[in-house]
């Protein structure tokens, strides 16, 4: 839609530059014929005159023309270079078939690789053999894919000092004109803080979960026996005094088994889990 919008502006801009331009020379020479016709000085005067006129207001209208498209480009390079001054951001360039043919120098924070140590290679060439296969499908079914939206996926990447990342990637085709082949664009963001982060959540949600599992019976029974004996020591004038000895005596033995218990869940609450 915008760039449809800002073509139409540049035929409107053009249609109305011609009309007003061609208006303006058959009104002004038939202006000079009225008043000057029987006068050549005043008559070759007023064409100079006309002439500057005319330039004059031509150049204010490029400038102010110059002056927005400037600025308009200005801005939208400096929000580029604000997105991708992020080392984790970057953009590269693949041909259809999945080779490198561009890449963004912030690549070398992210891998570690120099872009000339990329470019030429397949997206694959540095894909841990584990991965392969998997991250091998899903390039696949983006290339077999007939539409020509966008896509996002997820690639896998060993850096040169050999660990591994992950990698979103954020594309679209290129449609391919005169003097370019078919390809992709993809901008790409290292995400693998943010995976790791994820697992360990989900792996502390599922150690929570087993150890309420686990834990709950260990704290309700001696629990139980404590709401039992504190019933039964409301009443003490039905129990002697050997009874309410006993019921003391469980009751201590009951309240350190729950407090064993409720240790040994803030323990492995705390605990990483595996």
């Amino acid at each position: 839609m915008p760039k449809t919008r800002s073509l139409y502006n540049a035929k409107v801009i053009c249609l109305t530059y011609l009309v007003v331009g061609i208006f303006w020379i058959l009104f002004s020479d038939g202006l000079a014929a009225y008043f000057f016709s029987d006068d050549i000085r005043k008559l070759s005067q007023f064409q100079l005159l006309k002439g500057f006129f005319y330039v004059g207001v031509t150049c204010l209208m490029l400038y102010y023309l110059i002056r927005k498209m400037t600025n308009s480009i200005n801005k939208r390079k400096m929000e580029l270079e604000l997105l991708f001054s992020n080392p984790n951001l970057g953009i590269l360039k693949l041909d259809a078939t999945g080779i490198f043919t561009q890449v963004s120098s912030n690549i070398v924070a992210i891998t570690g690789y120099s872009s000339q140590e990329l470019v030429g290679k397949h997206i694959n060439h540095y894909t841990p053999e584990n991965r392969r296969e998997q991250d091998g499908t899903e390039l696949q079914k983006i290339a077999n894919s007939n539409s020509n939206g966008d896509f996002v996926f997820r690639k896998h990447f060993q850096t040169k000092n050999g660990q591994e990342i992950i990698i979103r990637g954020y594309g679209m085709r290129i449609k391919p004109n005169k003097n370019e082949a078919p390809g992709y664009i993809v901008a790409f963001q290292n995400i693998t803080e943010e995976v790791r982060f994820l697992k360990a959540l989900e792996a502390h949600n599922t150690q929570l979960k087993e150890l309420a599992s686990e834990q709950s019976h260990l704290v309700r029974a001696p629990l139980a026996r404590i709401m039992g004996i504190a019933n039964l020591l409301q009443e003490p004038e039905t129990l002697d005094s050997m009874e309410k000895i006993t019921l003391i005596q469980n009751l201590e033995v009951s309240a350190e088994e729950l407090d064993i218990a409720l240790r040994d869940i803030s323990q492995k609450m705390n605990s990483k889990p595996h």
